[in-house]
């Protein structure tokens, strides 16, 4: 616990530093009027809350750590969200249609939370949904066509051609093809993910050692046996390792489609706000995607550290 709360000395300039821009940027929030065109002022309390939360995680991170680039990060967070604020604060911005303040940002996750959280849970059924049959389906159909020259010679140049193809692309044809903009937008994640997962099984199944493969016929192991039992195992970890990236892409698609027309979803909640030309609800939703794609990204690197434990 003692070396939990331990700092080396050469972290300890730059933490005061993060620190006191912390407090200023708590400061000017608070105690400070901003000077605008619309004469619209919001309650700076969600601002003053996030920057706590930044902190809080700030200080996890660097006295879990111990690395410098968590005070680099922390410095460069805080001098951005003072420089933002002081442009209201003391003038330098005037207009706050185009580029709201910091507080007339974050008070939209105050004054829309129950939408908010609606969209979100919306695009992540959709994703979940979409990943999800990708991810099994190019799988297996990787695996076949791994194993089976055939078979493989058949789908990888198609597939080779598709790849190049933007998934979005897709969608216009799409929302035309099928009864709902729920069923498009499933289409949409389902070609960003199926086809580079079925690439990137057969080529992991190419790299499995020759003398493995013997073994197992040698043993009498099946076509069956040999997919499941042999080949399968081998081509996990690579295929958890892909998930990270699948899913960001993924969901960057699911957010474009869900542009296009369906009324559910973070993606909707952007493409409304713009045609109303609020664009502190636009920033709010970019804010949300990111933040969305990040938690994704951070939880996979869990499990993949979970499930694949001798690589570790």
């Amino acid at each position: 616990m003692k070396r939990f709360f331990k700092l080396d000395r050469a972290l300890i300039p730059e933490y005061i530093i993060a620190t006191v821009l912390m407090i200023t940027n708590i400061i000017f929030a608070a105690s400070f009027p901003y000077h605008t065109t619309h004469k619209v002022y919001y309650d700076s309390s969600a601002f003053v809350v996030v920057i706590v939360i930044s902190f809080l995680l700030y200080n996890l991170s660097l006295f879990s750590t111990k690395k410098k680039s968590a005070n680099d990060i922390a410095v460069v967070l805080f001098g951005f969200f003072l420089l933002w604020e002081v442009a209201y604060k003391l003038g330098w911005i005037h207009n706050d249609l185009l580029l709201p303040s910091p507080e007339g940002l974050f008070h939209v996750f105050v004054e829309k939370t129950p939408e908010i959280l609606s969209d979100v849970w919306g695009s992540i059924q959709l994703l979940f949904i979409g990943f999800s049959l990708a991810a099994i389906l190019g799988t297996i159909l990787g695996l076949l066509a791994g194993w089976i020259p055939r078979v493989r010679e058949v789908l990888l140049p198609i597939s080779n051609v598709i790849t190049l193809i933007p998934p979005l692309m897709f969608s216009a044809y799409l929302i035309m093809l099928l009864t709902t903009f729920r069923q498009a937008a499933i289409a949409v994640i389902f070609f960003a993910v199926f086809w580079p997962t079925f690439q990137g099984t057969v080529v992991r199944v190419g790299q499995i050692d020759k003398q493995v493969i013997e073994a197992a016929k040698t043993m009498g192991v099946g076509t069956v046996g040999m997919l499941w039992k042999v080949i399968f195992p081998y081509c996990l970890p690579g295929i958890i390792k892909s998930i990270s990236k699948s899913l960001r892409g993924a969901f960057m698609c699911l957010s474009g489609a869900e542009m296009l027309g369906i009324n559910l979803g973070i993606g909707y909640f952007i493409e409304k706000y713009k045609s109303f030309a609020d664009y502190r609800c636009v920033l709010a939703g970019i804010v949300t995607v990111g933040v969305i794609t990040t938690l994704i990204d951070l939880g996979v690197n869990k499990l993949e550290k979970a499930i694949i434990k001798w690589e570790n």
